[in-house]
């Protein structure tokens, strides 16, 4: 027996439409019932079509069309139009969704891909029919919804990684400028930076696709880009994802003493006041534009976190430590953070010895060129087993506190402090 085949493999565009559009299908009974409050509508068909029925929810408009029992189509009707999308079955398991729009005007085509460990929507356009775009979708109308790939229409090339919303673009994760050239924004949840102006660049460079992990990272040569000041801060080599060497960039220059501020902090149009930091992870996440730096108790001990730089962060004001963090850290750079006024470290911070000290030449803390420092507060025994402590030009400096005087401290212990370019008053 002849019966139209959903799926479209081996039929022309008009005899699939004629297909998903039920022509042909003549009824043979149509009666209504309530079921759990729910007014359904059953329709059973003659002649080829006399193993299929057709069920309609009155309310929502939901269709389903049934061979033998078995699931084969299911749509949405509207006033009696069909609307959104439709969703084909094969053997009852779901072989693609696919839109209304695209199938009668042909402007597009978009389906939703059934395949094991991902269900994404694709639009295809143009006349070499390329895929446009993949990734997530709102599943009534087929709208563009979630986290997504845009690629060229003419080449197929990848254009953008990102996030929609309601069709239209929203966030930037990834746009991809060439075949060699990627670049990585640094987004959040709530704010859109499809506007140039709210781009926070924090790579550019070589990329590569990693198969098994189903997106592109970095790869080849590129630069790490200080998110506040689109300046870079190191040139590395990238291997699938990871660091294989690195250059530390000063302003953008191999060598300290030539920066200058880009200004990219001002286009900013809003800056984040302050923020609480309880790990390695929310640390390497955190806004570059940030007023206020607050580090909870015990917090920040990873065996991976050995360095602190705050040198990019442009608008920081102060710096609290809590007691018993940054166990780890073997540098401290406190180096041209040019607004800062104030920071405060706890108990046993920046050390391993909690309750002595020692003398360990690996471990080293500087602090120069902060022009608006007040106050330096360090608690008992935090940097005890730090060799070397530099303070430079914090010309506004009008407090050092370095442990307890009533009690034994071990601060910077065996350390060579050199304070040069400090005027601190005397009391």
């Amino acid at each position: 027996m002849y019966r139209y085949d959903y799926s479209g493999i081996g039929q022309s565009v008009e005899e699939r439409t004629k297909a998903l559009l039920l022509d042909g299908y003549i009824s043979e009974t149509c009666v209504r019932k309530r079921v759990e409050n729910e007014e359904v509508e059953i329709t059973e068909f003659q002649g080829e079509h006399r193993d299929e029925y057709m069920v309609k929810d009155m309310n929502s408009g939901e269709c389903r069309l049934f061979r033998k029992g078995v699931l084969e189509l299911s749509w949405r009707e509207e006033r009696g139009k069909r609307v959104g999308g439709f969703t084909v079955y094969e053997k009852g398991k779901v072989l693609r969704m696919e839109s209304w729009r695209g199938l009668l005007y042909q402007d597009e085509f978009r389906c939703v891909e059934n395949s094991q460990g991902s269900v994404r929507m694709i639009i295809r356009r143009g006349k070499k029919n390329h895929v446009v775009y993949r990734g997530g979708y709102e599943k009534k109308s087929l709208k563009r919804e979630g986290e997504g790939y845009e690629y060229d229409e003419e080449s197929g090339r990848v254009l953008i990684h990102g996030v929609w919303k309601n069709d239209e673009l929203f966030q930037i994760f990834q746009e991809f400028e060439s075949e060699s050239t990627m670049i990585e924004y640094d987004v959040n949840d709530v704010e859109e930076n499809v506007s140039v102006r709210n781009r926070r660049p924090m790579y550019m460079g070589s990329y590569a696709y990693d198969e098994p992990k189903r997106k592109y990272v970095r790869h080849g040569m590129g630069n790490e880009i200080d998110v506040n000041t689109g300046i870079a801060k190191k040139e590395c080599e990238w291997s699938n994802g990871g660091v294989k060497s690195a250059v530390d960039l000063f302003g953008g220059w191999y060598v300290e003493g030539g920066e200058e501020d880009s200004l990219r902090h001002l286009v900013l149009e809003e800056y984040i006041e302050d923020v609480v930091i309880h790990s390695e992870l929310e640390w390497h996440s955190m806004y570059k534009d940030v007023r206020e730096i607050t580090v909870a108790a015990n917090t920040c001990n990873e065996e991976s976190m050995t360095e602190l730089s705050f040198g990019s962060f442009k608008c920081l004001k102060r710096i609290v430590v809590g007691d018993d963090c940054f166990v780890n850290v073997n540098e401290v750079r406190l180096t041209g953070v040019n607004e800062l006024e104030s920071v405060v470290v706890g108990m046993r911070c920046f050390t391993r010895k909690k309750d002595g000290f020692a003398n360990d030449s690996s471990r080293h803390f500087y602090l120069k060129n902060c022009p608006k420092l007040k106050e330096l507060r360090i608690g008992r025994y935090s940097f005890s087993d730090y060799s070397v402590c530099e303070i430079e030009d914090v010309r506004a400096l009008e407090v050092i506190e370095m442990g307890d005087l009533k009690e034994w401290s071990g601060s910077f212990h065996c350390s060579s402090l050199e304070l040069k370019s400090v005027v601190v008053p005397l009391t």
